[in-house]
């Protein structure tokens, strides 16, 4: 997760601790409501559906980040930009490499204006770990794009952008 989404979740303890001070500090303790359990269910419920929400939305914002849109000789990704492909390379290695140099910030780059591009091939990347030994996702072919084609290792990614 991001620092940022860190920072949240010790908001969310601190200010759980803080209450709980307060609840003894305030002898709300010594009250007998049957309510009060009922809101520290609730609490504590909230907390962790905001901690797992967090985790939800950085999870599918990096998969967006990911996404790269290839066409001959180049790709395209949110974070990077346009990268040029050398001649030899093939477009598997060097979307290896730029997934691999991501940061996952939320500055993004500019898309290119007047730009006739013609991207044949979409990459969407769900899971990319150590450099791409694990390595999921989808390619989308722009001619059909009503059937993807999934794959689960850099082999199959490879057979898909090249066949």
């Amino acid at each position: 997760m991001r620092k940022s989404n860190w920072i949240i979740v010790a908001i969310l303890v601190v200010a759980s601790a803080f209450f709980l001070w307060l609840w003894y500090y305030l002898n709300f303790n010594l009250v007998d409501n049957p309510t009060d359990l009922l809101f520290t269910v609730i609490w504590w419920a909230a907390i962790i559906a905001a901690c797992v929400g967090i985790h939800m939305a950085e999870k599918k914002r990096r998969e967006r980040i990911r996404t790269a849109f290839l066409a001959p000789g180049m790709i395209y990704n949110g974070e990077a930009g346009v990268v040029r492909m050398d001649q030899d390379s093939s477009p598997t290695e060097e979307l290896q490499r730029l997934l691999a140099g991501l940061e996952y910030g939320f500055d993004l780059a500019d898309v290119p204006e007047k730009s006739r591009v013609r991207f044949l091939q979409i990459v969407r990347t769900s899971k990319f770990a150590n450099g791409g030994e694990t390595w999921e996702g989808e390619v989308v072919k722009v001619s059909r794009p009503d059937s993807p084609l999934a794959f689960s290792n850099k082999e199959e990614l490879r057979r898909i952008l090249e066949g």
